[in-house]
C-alpha cells in the first residue's frame, strides 16, 4: 500500500509539469435487484445492490489500476462483500513488471488458469508480483502471490478459498523455429494450513504448436505431483490436450481431445487450473479429476449468404458412468442485407450430472429471424425444449420478440411456459411448481458511453455453466436495473 501511495504522489507531482502525458480512464457497472423471496408463511422482497468501479491512470510506461467493489444484499445480512484491488505496472519492452492483483494463464490452463469472467461473476485472481520478459521470439513469465476465488452462487457472493495458499510459477515460450512454438512451465502451490509433511503441490508441463498454411495443431501435457490434503499420501495426476483445425475457402474443420486424470488442483469449490472442456454449453463432469472428452466442429459455407455449423462433443469419466453428450446444428442465411434467418437444433444428454435424476435428455429446435428496416429492426425467436428426465417427460415453449434502433434502444418481450412440472422437479425446494415465466427487457443507450438495462418479470433458474464451472441459479421474480458507463 505504501508503494501505491508513493507512486500516486509522484504522478500528481508530475502532472503539474506535463499534464498532457497523464491519461485517466475507467468503467463502472452498477446493479440493483428487487425480487421475491418465497418462504413458507409469506412473500418477502429482497434487494441486491452491487457496484464495480475500475480506474486506470497512465503516465508514460507506468500504469496504476484500481477496482472498487461493493455488494450489499438485503439487511440484515452478514455476508456483505466489499474490497479494493489495485496493481502498478511498468511496461517498456522487453520488460513488463507488475505488482498487485492480476490474472494469469499458462498455455491453455492445464497448469495455471486464474481468470476473470464478469458475465458469469467468477473472479480467480492472484495478489503478488508478476514479471514478463521478451527477448527475440521468446517470452519468460515469473510470478508469485496469494490466490483468491470469488464466486456468485444462489444470489450470494462467496470467497471459495482462504487466500493462505501461495502460488509460484514460471512459464517460458519460444518461437525460434518458424511456424513452431515451444513452451514449458512449472507451478508450485504451498499450503500453510495443510497438516501433511509435504504441504505443497507442484504441477508442470509444456506444449508445442504448429502452424503450416491453413492447418494449426496444438498439443499440451501436464503432470501433477502432490499429496492428499490432511490425510497424507502421494497424489499424482496427468493431463493431455490436443486440438487441431483446418481452414479452407468456405470450409473449417476443428477437432480436440482431452484426457484428464487428477489434474485439477485447488480446494473445495475452486481450482487454480481450469482445464479446457469439449462441451460448448460449459458443462464439465468433475473439472479435471477424471475426464475424457472430444469435440468435432464443422463450418461450411456453400454460398456467400449461407453458413452451416455442426458440432458433436462428448465428455465423460473414464469408466463412462457419468458424462455429457452434446450435438448442435445451426444454419444461418442472409438472403439480402435486411433479412437474416437462423435455424438450429441442440441435443444434450446428461448422465448423473443434475441431481436427483440419473439421466436427462434435452432436445431443443429453434428459429430466429431478424429484419432490418434501416433505422429500426425487429427480431423474433421461438424455441421448444423437449425434456426427458429418467421416466418423466415435459417440454418448455419460449417465444420472444424484440424491436429497436441501433445505438439507441431495444425492447424485448419473452414468454416461456412449461406444460407440466414433474414430481421430482416440484420436490426441489429452490425450483417449485412454477410453469410460466413472462419477461420484459428495455435496453437504453443514454449516450455513447452510458447504457441502462431494465428487466422486469420472471426467470426460471436452474443449472448454468461456463467453461466447465457450474452453479445453481434460483428462480427470479422481480426487477433488475443495470447501469454501465465508460469514460
Amino acid at each position: 500500500m505504501r508503494l501505491i501511495n508513493s507512486l500516486i504522489l509522484v504522478l500528481i507531482a508530475l502532472s503539474f509539469s506535463s499534464a498532457q502525458d497523464i491519461r485517466l480512464s475507467g468503467a463502472n457497472a452498477g446493479e440493483y435487484w428487487l425480487f421475491v423471496d418465497k418462504n413458507l408463511d409469506s412473500l418477502n422482497y429482497k434487494e441486491h445492490l452491487e457496484d464495480k468501479l475500475k480506474l486506470s491512470l497512465d503516465y508514460g510506461d507506468l500504469t496504476l489500476r484500481g477496482v472498487f467493489f461493493i455488494w450489499k444484499p438485503s439487511q440484515p445480512n452478514p455476508n456483505r462483500l466489499q474490497y479494493i484491488d489495485y496493481n502498478a505496472e511498468y511496461n517498456n519492452e522487453p520488460v513488463d513488471i507488475l505488482f498487485g492483483r492480476y490474472y494469469s494463464t499458462f498455455g491453455r490452463g492445464l497448469v495455471l488458469n486464474q481468470f476473470l469472467d464478469e458475465d458469469f461473476k467468477q473472479d480467480n485472481s492472484i495478489f503478488g508480483f508478476k514479471g514478463n520478459f521478451k527477448y527475440f521470439n521468446s517470452n519468460l513469465t515469473i510470478l508469485v502471490g496469494q490466490p483468491r476465488n470469488i464466486f456468485f452462487e444462489e444470489n450470494t457472493y462467496k470467497i471459495k478459498n482462504d487466500t493462505t495458499d501461495q502460488i509460484r510459477g514460471i512459464n517460458f515460450e519460444t518461437r525460434l523455429i518458424p511456424k513452431i512454438t515451444l513452451a514449458g512451465r512449472y507451478v508450485r502451490v504451498n499450503r500453510r494450513l495443510d497438516l501433511t509433511p509435504k504441504a505443497f503441490t507442484e504441477i508442470f508441463g509444456g506444449n508445442v504448436e504448429i502452424q503450416i498454411g491453413p492447418y494449426e495443431g496444438y498439443l499440451e501435457y501436464a503432470r501433477q505431483l502432490g499429496c492428499y490434503p490432511v490425510l497424507g499420501g502421494r497424489l499424482t495426476g496427468r493431463g493431455l490436450l490436443f486440438s487441431s483445425s483446418l481452414t479452407l475457402s468456405g470450409l473449417g474443420v476443428s477437432f480436440q481431445i482431452m484426457n484428464y486424470d487428477s489434474i485439477g488442483f485447488g480446494g473445495a469449490g475452486h481450482r487454480y487450473n481450469e482445464p479446457p472442456i469439449s462441451i460448448k454449453s460449459g458443462v464439465s463432469v468433475n473439472r479435471g479429476t477424471d475426464e475424457f472428452g472430444y469435440g468435432i466442429s464443422v463450418n461450411y459455407s456453400p454460398l456467400d449468404y449461407l453458413n452451416i455449423e455442426l458440432n458433436h462433443n462428448k465428455i465423460n469419466t473414464h469408466n463412462k458412468n457419468q458424462g455429457v453428450l452434446e450435438q448442435i446444428f445451426k444454419m444461418k442465411a442472409n438472403p439480402n442485407d435486411k433479412l437474416e434467418f437462423l435455424v438450429g437444433m441442440e441435443r444434450q444428454v446428461k448422465d448423473k450430472i443434475e441431481l436427483p435424476i440419473d439421466k436427462k435428455t434435452e432436445t431443443k429446435p429453434y428459429l430466429d429471424a431478424t429484419y432490418n428496416f434501416g433505422q429500426f429492426f425487429i427480431e423474433g425467436e421461438y424455441e421448444i425444449n423437449f425434456n426427458r428426465a429418467d421416466t418423466s417427460k415435459y417440454y418448455n415453449n419460449a417465444l420472444s420478440v424484440s424491436v429497436g434502433k441501433s445505438e439507441r434502444f431495444s425492447f424485448t418481450l419473452r414468454y416461456e411456459v412449461r406444460n407440466r412440472a414433474p414430481d421430482w422437479l416440484v420436490a426441489l425446494e429452490k425450483i417449485g411448481p412454477e410453469k410460466n415465466w413472462p419477461l420484459a427487457e428495455l435496453s437504453l443507450d443514454l449516450t455513447s458511453k452510458h447504457n441502462l438495462r431494465i428487466r422486469v418479470g420472471a426467470e426460471k433458474g436452474g443449472l448454468v455453466c461456463s467453461g466447465g464451472v457450474c452453479r445453481f441459479e434460483e428462480p427470479f421474480k422481480g426487477v433488475k436495473l443495470v447501469l454501465t458507463s465508460i469514460f
